[in-house]
């Protein structure tokens, strides 16, 4: 099969939009997708939701889609839908056989849907455009030294107009508990006994109990500018932090664990705060993050990072575009599985009943949208719960607001008290909580549940694993 034009074909599909002819849409999107791999697939998908979002909004009013095209169009608009989220982190593995215009495409659509219009313009021109994917963790973790499992991508153009990239798989867009203050408390604060603290204590005390609380940037786009950083036993280097102009504009852009549980949601009191200068951009270590509220990049990368970064003559401004990617399972699910009738979990008798129960009590005292149709959401919280190995829900907890979003775009099933070191957390799309149909979860949880029954496959032969030194 060629290689599609991920590009090219996102606009097909766009000017049938624009001619109102959504039946032809639909058919085209799917046979564009027939044989594309699912990375492909969703950047086709992103690029489409974010270029006609006006015609896609008014498909979607009352009466925008014709009776007699709903069959093909309604699993058309539920696609481009599910496009808007959050994106999924691809394995380095599925873009590693991609050429470098596809995956430009890959990271280029995320942009799209995700950056802000002076991150969309940049990516018309030569300028770097730098992407940052969190994979949220939580800051305890590795004693508090942190986790290389976000990734950091360089977008660009050169002077004929391809599209380049280069990830950076060894980085980190999160804090690490090693400079938190509740680390270094008498005694120390809940979850924090296992951290080895660093001399220095990082953060702003944002609620007033004396304990500084570390930050991280909240998500969205931020423009950054060259600036420098130590480094031990060598001159300073190159680094980047936010502009004067972003932190004019970075009202609500910081997020602070100011309840010290080494997590950053709408528990935290005080726990949106406005942006300042601090937040660069620099090397880690290859076994420390070396974060404290930075986007660190290690494994050795970062001279790479910076060579590439500053790779256009002249350009002395970056835009910095920050999301997390999508929470939970990631896989499809086959929409072909047989659906048992006596296999729903809100039926007393099933196995998973209690904990279906504990989860609809929980989005009962959420009120609104979530108290009146607790008994169907709770069905998709149930199979992510399942996935993460959570068995009690002793909480749910909306995520922070940021760039524009509002409060609640992910919701956290939390097993454990706030301080408990062995806390569980989970994340949901809350879009997806509200907009899946309750025969799709109930058929996914009966397959995932098939799945978790079957017998694991012999694990194979581990090989000789890296040693990890020092700086």
């Amino acid at each position: 099969m060629p290689e599609m034009d991920i590009n090219a074909a996102a606009n097909e599909v766009v000017a049938l939009l624009r001619r109102n002819d959504a039946r032809a849409a639909a058919t085209r999107l799917q046979a564009l997708h027939d044989g594309q791999s699912a990375v492909v697939q969703e950047s086709l998908d992103r690029y489409i939701s974010a270029r006609a979002a006006a015609e896609l909004e008014g498909l979607r009013r009352n009466g925008g889609v014709a009776a007699a095209d709903a069959a093909t169009v309604n699993p058309m608009l539920d696609r481009l839908g599910e496009a808007t989220r959050p994106p999924r982190m691809p394995d380095a593995a599925e873009t590693a056989g991609l050429s470098q215009a596809q995956q430009y495409d890959v990271y280029g659509s995320i942009v799209a849907q995700r950056g802000n219009i002076a991150a969309n313009d940049a990516m018309a021109t030569q300028d770097r455009v730098v992407l940052g994917l969190r994979d949220e963790n939580r800051t305890t973790e590795a004693r508090g030294r942190g986790v290389y499992d976000d990734r950091i991508v360089v977008l660009w153009k050169d002077a004929q107009g391809r599209g380049h990239v280069r990830e950076f798989n060894q980085a980190t867009t999160e804090p690490t508990a090693q400079y938190d203050g509740h680390a270094k408390t008498a005694p120390r604060s809940p979850g924090f006994g296992n951290v080895a603290p660093r001399a220095k204590t990082e953060g702003e005390d944002v609620n007033g109990d004396r304990v500084k609380d570390l930050g991280r940037l909240g998500e969205g786009t931020i423009e950054m500018r060259a600036t420098t950083h130590p480094r031990n036993g060598h001159p300073d280097e190159f680094a980047l932090r936010p502009s004067q102009d972003a932190i004019t504009a970075g009202a609500g852009r910081v997020e602070r664990d100011s309840n010290g549980d080494g997590w950053f949601d709408a528990r935290d009191t005080q726990g949106v705060q406005d942006l300042n200068d601090t937040f660069k951009i620099h090397r880690g270590s290859r076994s420390n993050t070396d974060s404290a509220g930075c986007q660190t990049i290690g494994g050795g990368e970062y001279d790479d990072f910076v060579s590439t970064v500053r790779g256009t003559p002249g350009q002395n401004r970056w835009q910095y575009v920050l999301t997390s990617v999508a929470p939970g399972q990631t896989r499809e699910f086959g929409q072909d599985v047989p659906l048992a009738a006596n296999d729903d979990p809100r039926q007393p008798q099933h196995r998973d009943h209690a904990l279906q129960q504990q989860i609809s009590t929980r989005l009962q005292a959420l009120g609104g949208r979530y108290a009146e149709h607790a008994e169907d959401y709770s069905l998709v919280m149930l199979r992510e719960a399942k996935a993460a190995g959570i068995t009690r829900v002793d909480q749910i907890v909306a995520s922070n607001p940021s760039a524009g979003r509002a409060a609640g775009e992910t919701l956290f099933l939390v097993q454990g008290s706030p301080g408990d070191p062995a806390a569980l957390r989970a994340g949901v799309n809350a879009a997806e909580v509200r907009e899946t149909a309750v025969e799709s979860s109930l058929r996914q949880l009966q397959q995932q549940s098939r799945e978790q029954a079957a017998p694991a496959p012999a694990p194979a032969q581990q090989q000789d694993a890296p040693v990890m030194g020092g700086r």
